[in-house]
C-alpha cells in the first residue's frame, strides 16, 4: 500500500500538484514563534493564549512579524492547551543550541528566585527554606544534575535481601492483588 501525498497541514494533495503551505500550517508556526518568545520573556500558557486571541482580533500587536498572507479566521481562538503542544513543538523544532538558552534562562530564573528568598532563609522561616529546595530540585532536574531515585531492598535484620524472600513477596502481593481482584 502507497502512501498519500500530503500538504504541510496532513490534508492529502494531488500528485500532479505541487506541497503547498496551508494557511493553517503557516498560522500554526507563527504561534509556535509566538509562544516561544513570550514564554522566553516568562508568560504563562493562558497569557500567552489571551494575547494571540487578541493579536488574531486585532486589538494587540504581535511580538513576531505576522505572515502577510496568513490570516486568521474571523472567530479565531486558542486554548492554554494547545499554546502548551504549540510551545512543545516549537521547542522540538529548535536546534539544541537555542533549547539550551532556555535551560540558561531557566536556571537564571530559578538563580534570582533562590536569591529573593535569602532573607527569608536566613531568618530561618520555614516556608522560605522550603520553597528555597523545591526551587533548587527544580534547577537541578532542569540541569540534568538530580541524583537518581535509589530503591534499595533489605531482608530480616536490614540483611541482603534473598532471592527467595523476594519470590516469597512477589507471590503474596500477587495473592493479594488476586484477592481484591475477586472482591470487585
Amino acid at each position: 500500500m502507497s502512501r498519500k501525498p500530503r500538504n504541510s497541514d496532513g490534508t492529502i494533495r494531488h500528485t500532479n500538484k505541487p506541497r503547498s503551505l496551508t494557511n493553517r500550517s503557516i498560522v500554526a508556526r507563527w504561534v509556535e514563534a509566538e509562544t516561544l518568545h513570550l514564554k522566553r520573556v516568562g508568560m504563562s500558557f493562558e497569557m500567552i493564549a489571551d494575547h494571540i486571541v487578541a493579536v488574531a482580533r486585532g486589538r494587540q500587536q504581535a511580538m513576531v512579524p505576522i505572515p502577510e498572507h496568513a490570516p486568521f479566521a474571523e472567530e479565531y481562538r486558542i486554548s492554554s492547551q494547545a499554546v502548551h503542544r504549540a510551545f512543545q513543538r516549537g521547542i522540538a523544532r529548535l536546534p539544541n543550541t537555542e533549547a539550551e538558552a532556555y535551560r540558561r534562562l531557566d536556571t537564571e530564573r530559578c538563580e534570582d528566585m533562590y536569591l529573593s528568598l535569602q532573607p527569608g532563609i536566613r531568618k530561618g522561616d520555614p516556608r522560605s527554606v522550603e520553597v528555597g529546595v523545591k526551587v533548587l530540585a527544580h534547577k537541578a532536574e532542569i540541569n540534568g544534575y538530580q541524583a537518581p531515585a535509589r530503591i534499595e531492598m533489605t531482608g530480616k535484620d536490614n540483611g541482603p535481601l534473598t532471592i527467595e524472600l523476594f519470590r516469597q513477596l512477589c507471590d503474596e502481593a500477587e495473592k493479594e492483588h488476586d484477592c481484591k481482584e475477586g472482591t470487585k
